[in-house]
């Protein structure tokens, strides 16, 4: 996207504002920002502020990185999407715009890890709700001044319901992960394929709807070399309908080289996939401009069968229309929560990550 053309845009008021609310929507304004400045410096200038924050929050990332590295000291653990996506995927490291530092590490060490981190001066950003609803978070929420906010994850899959359907072992992410420079700070990330399995899937989970998570995804696709590997894992996750899914979104809007028989190889109906082409003819990516907009619906449900598919997805926005009609209490301001409330979150994830896959 750097270094393409800039597109011959009317010089109106209107078309900026256009361009700035479609660009923030689909969280490419840094990119935008680069790729307009010399074609279009007007444009450009509108961008400017998003490219500032974007850069400053991978400065303080990276020092926050620095800090992380020096706590966990001994402990195995990896960084996942932002910054590295940022160094790896995006042409200058800065340009891809994330909010956190998500951090993985073992179920096993996330008791230790948790409180190496607070005893060195990060705190709780999870409430008490966050954390004992019922289910058991995939990742416990920390600040720290000055720093970035960071999840540290026992598992890429959030929540308890979603792991009764998706499988990502953290130990085999673990044992497969690659080094990586983030600044000056060598990290553990995972691997290229898992890279593109975690990403489709976290898109998917997402809705598949902002053009940075398929830039992400088109980027990771064009690394891989072995798609026998890419089938294997996304089956052994559960997650082929939402690999397909996003990759052949990203093929549709971007071009990304995808094998021709993967969808026939994941196990998945060309019913499946003339559904996901038809929901993307109406509604194009790019002209998403809201969350809610049936190709989210669509991703969000995406399941094997394209009639279980349709289904879930006319089923979840009725349910989303009787939510939305409903109206909702006025939430009590709740808290973070405490360091008791924390430890009882660790008893949970160590008993939880001890059941077998399907039980979870």
């Amino acid at each position: 996207m750097c270094r393409g053309r800039a597109p011959d845009l009317p010089r109106s008021v209107d078309v900026g504002g256009e361009l700035v609310r479609a660009v923030r929507f689909h969280r490419i304004a840094p990119l935008a920002h680069v790729a307009l400045r010399d074609a279009r410096p007007d444009l450009a200038a509108l961008l400017r502020e998003d490219r500032d924050h974007a850069l400053n929050q991978h400065v303080r990332v990276t020092a926050s990185l620095a800090a992380i590295a020096s706590t966990l000291a001994g402990t195995p653990w990896l960084v996942v999407k932002g910054p590295v996506l940022s160094e790896s995927l995006h042409p200058v490291a800065g340009l891809r715009s994330y909010n956190d530092l998500d951090v993985l590490v073992a179920p096993a060490d996330v008791r230790h890890a948790g409180e190496r981190l607070l005893d060195s001066g990060w705190h709780v950003l999870a409430t008490s709700d966050d954390l004992l609803n019922g289910e058991v978070a995939g990742e416990l929420e920390l600040g720290r001044a000055g720093g970035a906010v960071v999840d540290l994850h026992w598992s890429l899959v959030l929540s308890e319901t979603l792991r009764g359907r998706f499988n990502a072992p953290t130990s085999e992410l673990i044992e497969r992960s690659v080094p990586l420079m983030v600044g000056p700070v060598e990290v553990r990330t995972l691997d290229p394929v898992d890279t593109l399995v975690h990403l489709c899937h976290h898109a998917a989970l997402s809705g598949a709807v902002r053009l940075l998570h398929l830039l992400d995804v088109d980027q990771a696709a064009r690394r891989v070399d072995d798609w026998d590997e890419v089938v294997r894992r996304a089956r052994s996750w559960g997650a082929g309908p939402q690999v397909w899914l996003v990759l052949g979104r990203a093929e549709r809007v971007l071009g990304t080289p995808v094998p021709s028989d993967l969808g026939r190889r994941l196990g998945l109906s060309r019913n499946f996939g003339r559904l996901m082409a038809a929901v993307d003819s109406v509604l194009p990516v790019p002209a998403v401009r809201r969350e809610a907009s049936w190709p989210r619906l669509v991703a969000r449900a995406a399941r094997p069968s394209a009639s279980a598919t349709a289904w879930t997805a006319m089923r979840n926005a009725f349910l989303g229309a009787l939510n939305r009609a409903r109206r909702a209490p006025t939430a009590a301001a709740v808290g973070p929560a405490g360091r008791r409330d924390v430890a009882t979150w660790f008893a949970e994830v160590e008993r939880v990550s001890r059941r077998p896959a399907a039980q979870q």
